[in-house]
């Protein structure tokens, strides 16, 4: 019996052995040869997924702050236009007082402080001279017509903390109204930063510049301001200045934040100018007791950050990953021009990376569920199942192939590839690189229209500083102008004829600076004023405007407006403007006859109005198919030189483009071509 038994035993362990080396052994190969498929997709999809992630969110972070620094360069370029026009203007008066005699009521006496000025409110700018002289009254009495400048420059530009004159003989006017009581007394104005800077030694090449950030006297606030140094006859005379608060740039900087956790700041060489509350100054090496303003980076302890401090001096624009014990963040500069200042971002590495990590982990589990998924098929070959064990294995390397071919495709940049799905695990896993796919190509074309608005709005900075350029050129001597008119209209003893000729003459002043206003104003970008307006009776108005013009060509114009007596909002200047320009294109490429239509319409969507649309066509030649693409481009125009700017469209296509709506322009059969604009309603009367 025991050998008997002791055989069975033998013979059941040769079976068991021989079923092994026949379906186990090839199963565990099978495994074996399948577990570096699994490797080969972790190493290539967990890992290349993570980096593209990464360096998608890298990407994406400097354009933001590319786009950030394009605001504030708009901000300090406005400040030294308007810095630059009053210096302009003050250095005129000075030069030759006789030319302006303008009052503007207030009234001067020496106080008990001892200073001499209008110590009062009295809703003009203040006057403040701290040792009063007599010799003093004429520059006193000049400075006066700065108010014509000063009041309406400070109550448009909400952003202006003071708009200042300091002459060397020690007055100084300035507005809005402030109490000059509390400036130190032990110390003399013109030794502060916001004057001598400006001055020869300081400022040899007489240029509009910017203070590094200073403790104001009067406010006790820290600031930065715009200087302007004002020179009569080749000498030195005068400092003209705007004040902009650090906390109004910390408004600017920290408004828009990269992310939750970010921190900004703003650096002119190495000086800080402005942080935002949580910038980490102890992890970043800088004393955390005093304010970060005045703060200079290459003071800081961390070696990381003066080599940051470095590259700030060398590169326009790039990102750095910091890794320090107190810190691990990314850095993303960018230059704000045109002073060279540097904006900086610190990102925490954990919102960047984390996301990418995230997706990686996903697949990372899809990996480990499918090698789950493979040891149950060799205890399911273990109990018989020959046959369908080979089919599901041979099924499952096909997946694995078919997942490493879609995989190797997306590595390779192809993000429009997408992998068979079906309702297995593999099919899951397929389900989510699919998913990943469409995610990264969504971030792509995301990145592709950010940088193509990038891109207009650096054509539309150009043009705005060329237009700032010939606005400042005309202005000058057209404030002159306009000062003597003004001055002859207010006489009592001038003809009738004469009077209302140059009431003629002042319109016509007036018409040319609005244009130029508005030139400014919309090439640099700036938001609609949005106001309830019927569009219909402002397009009735326009077409009434160049009927007369129309009639003398013998062109018909027709218009065609809705019914409904609605209201839209919008910027009423820019829609007269839109309106406008289209009927001025139209009628200039107009033969000499033709029809020019006009049509306004109300579009629906469930009953409710949702747009508001404007046709206007002609029967001019049409655009050409090579010029279709260009016609809003700054600059860009068909007529002969001195015909035309190429400024009208582009200003059309920038007011619409700040409305939301939209703009296209197609050709018509046989000749003529029709412009269509779309103002969406977010709700009317």
């Amino acid at each position: 019996m025991r050998k008997s038994l002791g055989y069975k035993s033998r013979l059941g362990i040769k079976i068991l052995l021989g079923f092994g080396l026949i379906w186990v052994l090839p199963i565990i190969l099978m495994l074996f040869m399948s577990s570096r498929h699994l490797q080969i997709i972790k190493n290539t999809a967990v890992e290349g997924a993570r980096d593209v992630l990464i360096s998608s969110q890298e990407k994406h972070l400097q354009e933001l702050l590319i786009k950030e620094a394009s605001k504030l360069s708009v901000l300090f370029t406005r400040i030294q236009d308007e810095t630059y026009m009053l210096g302009s203007f003050t250095q005129s008066l000075l030069n030759n007082p006789a030319q302006l005699s303008f009052r503007n009521g207030s009234r001067y006496a020496m106080n008990r402080e001892g200073y001499y000025g209008n110590s009062i409110n009295d809703g003009n700018s203040v006057l403040y001279v701290p040792r009063y002289e007599p010799a003093q009254d004429p520059v006193i009495i000049v400075s006066e017509s700065m108010d014509l400048l000063l009041k309406p420059l400070a109550e448009r530009e909400g952003r202006i903390l003071l708009a200042y004159m300091i002459h060397r003989s020690g007055v100084t006017r300035a507005f809005p109204w402030r109490d000059f009581k509390r400036m130190p007394r032990d110390r003399d104005i013109t030794s502060w930063p916001f004057y001598y800077l400006a001055d020869p030694s300081h400022n040899p090449r007489k240029k509009v510049l910017f203070t590094p950030a200073y403790l104001d006297p009067l406010s006790r606030e820290w600031m930065i301001s715009c200087l302007f140094p004002v020179y009569v006859t080749g000498r030195y005379e005068a400092t003209i200045g705007i004040d902009l608060t650090i906390e109004y740039l910390l408004g600017e900087i920290s408004g828009n934040r990269l992310s939750k956790g970010s921190s900004s700041l703003l650096v002119a060489g190495n000086e800080i100018i402005a942080a935002s509350a949580n910038l980490p100054l102890e992890t970043l090496g800088l004393d955390p007791k005093i304010p970060p303003h005045g703060q200079k980076l290459s003071e800081s302890t961390s070696q990381d950050i003066k080599e940051l401090m470095t590259n700030l001096q060398t590169e326009k624009g790039n990102i750095r990953h910091i890794r320090t014990p107190l810190l691990r963040a990314f850095a993303v500069q960018a230059t704000v021009e045109p002073l060279g200042w540097k904006i900086v971002y610190f990102v925490p590495e954990d919102e960047v990376t984390t996301p990418a990590s995230e997706s990686a982990s996903k697949i990372l589990a899809e990996t480990k569920e499918m090698r789950s998924n493979f040891i149950h098929i060799l205890l399911f070959a273990l109990f018989g199942v020959v046959g369908i064990t080979s089919v599901v294995i041979f099924y499952q390397s096909k997946g694995l192939r078919t997942l490493l071919r879609g995989i190797f495709e997306l590595g390779n940049g192809n993000l429009s590839h997408r992998i068979p799905e079906d309702q297995s695990e593999f099919g899951q896993l397929a389900k989510a690189l699919n998913s990943m796919a469409y995610n990264l190509q969504e971030k792509k074309r995301e990145l592709q229209r950010a940088f193509a608005e990038m891109e207009q709005g650096r054509k539309l900075t150009a043009v705005g500083r060329l237009a700032a350029g010939v606005a400042h050129e005309v202005n000058n001597p057209l404030a002159t102008i306009s000062t003597y008119t003004q001055m002859v209209l207010r006489r009592n003893d001038i003809p009738e004829d004469v009077s209302e000729n140059m009431k003629v003459v002042m319109g016509e002043i007036q018409r040319i600076q609005a244009q130029l206003r508005n030139l400014l104003d919309l090439s640099r970008l700036q938001s609609p004023v949005i106001t309830e307006i019927d569009p219909n009776s402002i397009v009735k108005e326009i077409v009434d405007l160049v009927r007369y013009e129309a009639s003398a060509r013998g062109v018909n114009l027709y218009t065609t407006l809705c019914d409904d007596a609605r209201t839209i909002p919008a910027d009423c200047s820019g829609f007269k403007q839109i309106v406008w320009n289209l009927l001025r294109n139209a009628l200039d490429v107009q033969e000499k006859g033709g029809t020019i239509s006009v049509v306004t319409c109300f579009m629906s969507v469930e009953g409710e109005a949702s747009s508001f649309v404007i046709e206007v066509a002609g029967e001019g030649p049409g655009i050409s198919e090579n010029n279709l693409a260009n016609i809003f481009e700054p600059f860009f125009t068909t007529k002969e030189v001195g015909e035309g700017t190429g400024l009208g469209l582009s200003i059309v296509y920038n007011i619409v483009k700040n409305h939301g709506g939209t703009i296209n322009v197609q050709n018509r059969t046989p000749k003529g071509c029709m412009f269509n604009v779309t103002f969406p309603i977010t709700g009317g009367k």
